[in-house]
């Protein structure tokens, strides 16, 4: 199966240049304070707002800041330990990196690289778009995260592991929406998804609606995308209709009504429960039999694992260097 792979190269040279150091710009008195950041900085409070200039790096190890953060046009920004106040915003090109960090509201990515949120805890919600560069193939990635508003994306790849989503999600015209072991709080919509979409072993609490994707549809089972073991538990209707590619729907615990007809080929069906209505291609005396499943289980792999590598070499390259160049004092 073909991936749409996000990787893009980063110039150690320009990195080099882009952390040359952190700089504070002191800023018209009518104006709020603002910190460029160009560098690398530890537990310290930066007041006010925090702007990573176009096409520099900014590695944070404990540092709170008080205002919103932005990161700038082909800019990278990388915290670990820290707290961000407010919220985050990433532009064209930029990549945004936080692990074990708070935001006290939410992330937006605009014509971005990409972003990576391990192990914290957003207020608000997660939005990617891509109004000027729909081609680009951006992502998401998140692992461990606790997610407080809505989930959004209208390009690239969104892929969320070991994570709970407070509100709904919805992807949108992007490449695909891949969710392991996620507790998702309020309703799915994965619409025109060329690579479509996987949920294993997920908690879905609001309905749940897949329609015109153009790639496989894996609720459940044990591939065709992708292994898994484990149930997927969904507490409202779920339905799946006008996709054109494979839909493969198993092992699951549907307490509402499982519907959906125009899929061609038709579905592959078995393993679940269903406490409301099976209905359209979903009824089982309609849908493929189990045996149909099993060609095309062998050769596939979790596409988290492109996503993970990429971000670690980006993050790998911005630590080097900032390393290199040393501790800055604020």
């Amino acid at each position: 199966m073909s991936k749409v792979r996000c990787a893009r190269s980063i110039s150690l040279g320009a990195l080099a240049a882009a952390t040359a150091g952190l700089v504070l710009v002191a800023p018209p008195a009518s104006a709020g304070l603002t910190t460029h950041c160009a560098g690398t900085a530890g537990a310290v409070t930066v007041p006010g707002d925090l702007l990573v200039p176009e096409g520099k790096s900014c590695v944070l190890d404990g540092t709170t800041v008080t205002g919103v953060v932005t990161v700038a046009e082909g800019a990278n920004l990388i915290i670990t330990g820290g707290a961000f106040e407010q919220g985050v915003t990433v532009l064209d090109d930029g990549f945004f990196d936080a692990e074990l960090t708070g935001i006290g509201g939410g992330v937006r990515m605009i014509d971005a690289y990409g972003t990576y949120l391990a192990d914290l805890t957003t207020g608000g919600g997660l939005r990617v778009e891509a109004p000027e560069h729909p081609e680009r193939a951006t992502y998401a990635y998140l692992s461990g995260a606790t997610v407080g508003g809505d989930v959004s994306s209208r390009a690239g790849e969104l892929y969320a592991e070991h994570s709970i989503l407070r509100s709904g999600l919805s992807g949108a015209e992007v490449s695909y929406v891949d969710l392991y072991d996620v507790v998702l709080e309020g309703d799915l919509a994965v619409r025109d998804a060329q690579l479509g979409s996987v949920v294993c072993g997920s908690e879905v609490y609001g309905d749940a609606h897949f329609t015109d994707n153009s790639g496989t549809v894996q609720v459940g089972a044990d591939g065709p995308v992708a292994s898994c073991a484990a149930a997927g538990y969904w507490d409202g209707d779920v339905r799946i209709a006008d996709n054109t590619a494979h839909v493969r729907v198993s092992g699951n615990i549907i307490r509402g009504d499982l519907s959906g007809t125009g899929n061609a080929p038709a579905p592959e069906v078995s393993g679940n429960r269903v406490r409301g209505e099976a209905s359209g291609q979903f009824d089982t005396s309609s849908a493929a039999r189990a045996e149909a499943m099993a060609d095309n289980r062998a050769g596939q792999a979790d596409r988290g694992a492109a996503l993970a590598e990429q971000t670690r070499d980006r993050r790998s390259a911005a630590q080097a260097v900032a390393v290199a160049a040393g501790p800055v004092e604020l």
